[in-house]
């Protein structure tokens, strides 16, 4: 069912993961509006995170985010 709920995203120092990301909620991480503070599995740091869109152009971005994923529960 959370699988649903993958989203591939990009942290602030630009390292590109998967996470569960559901709207208007957070179970692993700090929500601020549409970004949230978290643990990037990638970088093995803290910091703010945004989904990267599915749009054509980033196309790449979310199939290297795909290759990561963070842990699947809290």
């Amino acid at each position: 069912m959370l699988d649903s709920f993958d989203k591939p995203v990009r942290c602030s120092s630009g390292h590109l993961f998967t996470t569960i990301w559901v709207p208007l909620g957070s179970f692993k991480a700090l929500r601020l509006g549409f970004r949230r503070y978290q643990y990037c599995p990638v970088g093995k740091h803290w910091a703010m995170v945004s989904v990267v869109k599915d749009e054509p152009e980033n196309q790449a971005d979310v199939d290297a985010a795909s290759k990561v994923h963070d842990i699947r529960i809290p």
